[in-house]
């Protein structure tokens, strides 16, 4: 067995059962969700943010990790999002879940600081899952047999333009390059998986014929890995121990993305990726980074409480003021903006004798002495009516 500077020792099976529930009602929402959208006219722009559970754009998208994220939470345990690699995720993370938007392999302080991570405590996970996969081109394909006659034409375009951006984003996968966890061959030819192999708890109930799998550049894992899932010579997942922990390094994305999660047998793969992990109740984290890999951080970007506008990327905090700031919003527009034609407001003039009467009532209310009011008003009609009465004379 390779050594890799003495971290891994033999391998052992850490395959826990884990329950097999119908976690999969979120998968269809987001299907219907797309059908209606495309129905309602495909001019309309598809979310295809890579790599996202949470955010807009991000957890609706056709790439996103939302529906994986809502099958761990089903399954028992614990999920959050972080963008960095930093103290708090090292020590608060049972299980970090990567689908890094970045067609090369990780760096190798990246890989150090997994590696570390995953030697510092027993029974942790990590599960990287390749980028050479975009389930745009798959999402126009598949609803453009149903599309109305006026939209065919359309939407050929939008699967030739999603096609062609997929192809230029491509080529940034190497040749080859060799990583400890995996080596790229970026040369293999594409092909679509029919056929699967491996481990029998894998192939349960699984019908391959059914599988929408996609490979482009393959992930090749060393000789000593264990081998989970394959298809003919390639290998979609493989585990390898490190210690007592493990990497499990999945092909790509194309049975575990939002849109894929819409086929049955792409769900009952996934179900058998989240037994690897073990018992429920394990903190999962999905590990969201650009191009380039994750920021390694010293400090957290907010050891205390969240301040600014990252506090937006931290659960619950995040959806309480997105609502709140909706609800703000909504009260702003109903309370200071004038609709209609603008219109002059009648403006009192101090010249009005009536307004000074009224003064004048208002502070005898306020007295509260109502025999006080009635001699001030007896008082003003005797000094009106004598004061008439010189007017009448003078006449």
């Amino acid at each position: 067995m390779k050594d890799k500077g003495g971290r891994r020792k033999a391998e052992r099976g850490d395959a826990a059962s884990a329950r097999c529930g119908p976690w999969l009602e979120r998968a269809g929402h987001v299907w219907i969700a797309l059908l209606l959208m495309a129905a309602a006219g495909c001019r309309e722009e598809i979310d295809t943010f890579y790599g996202r559970r949470k955010g807009i754009p991000g957890s609706s998208s056709v790439n996103g990790t939302a529906v994986l994220a809502e099958m761990f939470e089903h399954d028992g345990h614990r999920v959050f999002s972080w963008n960095s690699l930093s103290p708090r995720l090292h020590e608060r993370a049972d299980v970090i879940v990567w689908f890094p938007d970045d067609f090369a392999p990780p760096s190798a302080d990246v890989r150090d600081w997994l590696e570390n991570w995953l030697l510092d405590e027993p029974n942790r996970t990590l599960i990287l899952v390749g980028r050479d996969f975009d389930a745009a081109p798959w999402y126009w394909k598949k609803i453009l047999p149903g599309a109305p006659p006026g939209q065919v034409t359309e939407l050929q375009q939008r699967l030739s333009e999603a096609r062609t951006d997929f192809g230029m984003e491509r080529r940034a996968v190497p040749a080859s390059e060799d990583c400890d966890w995996f080596t790229i061959d970026g040369k293999a030819q594409r092909r679509d998986v029919r056929t699967l192999d491996g481990k029998a708890e894998w192939l349960e109930g699984v019908d391959p014929a059914k599988v929408e799998i996609e490979l482009h550049s393959r992930l090749v894992p060393p000789d000593e890995a264990e081998v989970l899932l394959r298809s003919k010579d390639d290998v979609l997942v493989s585990r390898q121990q490190w210690e007592d922990s493990r990497v499990i390094v999945v092909a790509n994305g194309s049975f575990l993305l939002n849109a894929m999660l819409v086929n049955h047998e792409h769900r009952k793969l996934a179900g058998q990726l989240i037994k690897e992990v073990g018992p429920p109740q394990k903190t999962v984290v999905f590990l969201e980074s650009w191009p380039g890999g994750p920021p390694i951080r010293d400090e957290d970007p907010f050891p205390g409480l969240p301040t600014g506008m990252e506090i937006f990327h931290i659960w619950p905090t995040d959806w309480i003021l997105l609502h709140t700031a909706v609800v703000g919003i909504l009260f702003c527009l109903a309370r200071f903006p004038v609709f209609g034609r603008p219109r002059e407001i009648r403006q009192d003039s101090p010249s009005d004798f009536g307004k000074h009467i009224d003064a004048l009532g208002e502070l005898l209310e306020r007295s509260g002495d109502t025999a006080y009011a009635y001699s001030r008003l007896v008082h003003y009609r005797q000094v009106a009516s004598q004061v008439g009465s010189v007017d009448v004379d003078k006449r």
